[in-house]
């Protein structure tokens, strides 16, 4: 399934999901759409990534808050 992450976490909309590579500052992105593997974050601006991406590592993501 696309909306599958590596770690089986079903990504959906509005999760939120914590920035982990040190550059994003601890910034957190809520989930407003999901398109093709792609999940479509809001904030401050809107931005896609990669489900592939979105998993505990130095540049990945880690779910905070489930919708």
């Amino acid at each position: 399934m696309k909306n599958l992450t590596k770690e089986g976490v079903e990504v959906k909309v509005g999760q939120v999901w914590r920035d982990l590579d040190k550059r994003g500052h601890g910034r957190t992105r809520t989930v407003v759409a999901v398109e093709d593997g792609r999940a479509v974050m809001g904030g401050p601006t809107k931005s896609k990534v990669s489900i592939a991406r979105m998993h505990k590592s130095s540049t990945g993501w880690a779910l905070v808050r489930e919708s």
